[in-house]
């Protein structure tokens, strides 16, 4: 268990791919996006913001196929370490209307945690990953959504569809000293507990079982009760004389999007854009409704720049005048 904020930090680094800074840019620009919900003038737009997680599926059609069809969504519940301050726990009743909207499109939600109640001992046996050294420092619990609260469920009913790993095929560490440690997110403990537990979800389960990992950046309950699964992006726009401005969204985002859209009655998923300029400097934060921007993205695909992998993306083109100013979007969701 990382026994100060500066292990926590290399941890994060050894997730994080270092092909490109593309990773640790998109992290610093959605804690920007964080702050700015938080605000005082938006955060009483709606009700709760729920931290993000995973939609895992099984990396090998071993017990199911397709793999597909053996999806599940695992969301961590960070806890304190004894150097964190000021980590607000998450409402019940917001666990709820995430498994709530997971279920309806047939994915089952797990949620996960580990409490080391501030005990130094257990936080001084964690061993940061390293090549050929891929130590599962501890256990993680497996919870379930029950009628009074939640219930633990075991790892191997949880990952009863995936195939155990046998050897380190695909495991990585990436390089260390990448996130700058004068800039002020990066010493607000809060928010480096909540990236180390879902960083840590994911690498727990990638280490004993063969999986493919997909984002799921966060959700966000409207005053309408209703809760939606998020994509946020930073984006420069794009000046186009004939199909006029635009942002783009890539491809694996989009069919992340779509699925959830499509499944279900009244299902519905967003899309927030820090728009910021050449220099980085955020000028707006724009919202949409994705079944809107199904009906007016453009169905020809652009070449993107580098994904966070270091891989050339896919965009899809979505018409700025389609979204919304997120402060007006916000109050009516």
């Amino acid at each position: 268990m990382p026994n100060s904020l500066e292990i926590a930090r290399c941890f994060l680094e050894t997730q994080w791919s270092s092909i490109t800074e593309n990773k640790i840019k998109g992290i610093n620009a959605e804690i920007r996006f964080e702050a700015y919900l938080n605000s005082p003038l938006i955060r009483p737009l709606f009700d709760y913001i729920i931290p993000g997680g995973w939609i895992i599926s099984p990396g090998k059609n071993t017990y199911i196929n397709p793999t597909t069809n053996g999806r599940i969504a695992i969301l961590p519940i960070p806890t304190s370490f004894s150097w964190t301050q000021a980590l607000n726990p998450i409402p019940f009743t917001a666990q709820v209307l995430a498994e709530s909207y997971f279920k309806q499109v047939g994915i089952n939600t797990y949620f996960t945690k580990f409490d080391t109640n501030a005990h130094t001992q257990i936080e001084d046996a964690f061993t940061l990953p390293e090549r050929g050294n891929y130590q599962i420092s501890y256990t993680l619990d497996f919870y379930k959504i029950g009628a009074n609260g939640l219930i633990q469920v075991p790892l191997e009913d949880v990952m009863a569809d995936f195939t155990r790993r046998n050897g380190l095929q695909g495991m990585r560490p990436y390089a260390l000293n990448r996130i700058n440690r004068l800039l002020p997110v990066w010493n607000n403990t809060a928010i480096v507990t909540e990236l180390f537990w879902k960083e840590y979800a994911r690498y727990f389960l990638h280490r004993q079982f063969l999986v493919s990992s997909n984002d799921l950046d966060f959700f966000i309950v409207g005053k309408s009760g209703r809760a939606y699964p998020i994509e946020f992006k930073s984006k420069t726009v794009k000046i186009d004389a004939s199909l006029g401005d635009w942002f783009g969204i890539d491809v694996g985002p989009f069919t992340k999007l779509s699925f959830f859209v499509s499944l279900s009655n009244n299902m519905e998923a967003l899309y927030f854009v820090e728009e910021v300029d050449a220099t980085g400097n955020t000028i707006e934060w724009w919202g949409i409704k994705f079944s809107e921007l199904l009906k007016t993205c453009h169905w020809v695909s652009q070449s993107g720049g580098r994904g966070m992998g270091g891989g050339a993306s896919v965009t899809i083109t979505v018409p700025k005048v389609s979204f919304q100013a997120l402060h007006l979007f916000l109050a009516n969701i």
